[in-house]
């Protein structure tokens, strides 16, 4: 009898080990995949600040130009040719790169 008892106290045992070996591996398993979510949460975080960085850039890029513009628009609306004239010149020199007749233009190849 007593060796009918000892094998069912060592069967017991092992089920209780093979139950807790399994607890432990799905406590790892959720450990790693709570730690893969941060890691992914934050990296996601990072790149989305990163772009709202970039977007507040254009955005205080387009105020500075539509200062510009509102400025030139009401030189016009006021009749102010020096201040349109020079917007005009403005314009003509940096986008469409026109020089005045006489006028000597040095170009950097260096690209400093």
């Amino acid at each position: 009898m007593r060796a009918k008892g000892a094998a069912r106290a060592r069967r017991t045992k092992r089920a209780k080990q093979g139950k807790n070996y399994l607890l432990y591996i799905l406590l790892v398993i959720v450990t790693l995949y709570v730690l893969y979510m941060l890691v992914d949460q934050q990296i996601r975080i990072s790149n989305a600040r990163n772009e709202l960085a970039g977007v507040e850039e254009n955005i205080f890029t387009q105020q500075q130009t539509n200062a510009e513009l509102k400025k030139v628009s009401d030189a016009v609306k006021n009749n102010d040719e020096d201040a349109y004239a020079g917007y005009v010149e403005k314009i003509a020199r940096e986008e469409l790169d026109y020089v005045k007749n006489g006028e000597v233009v040095f170009v950097n190849i260096a690209g400093d």
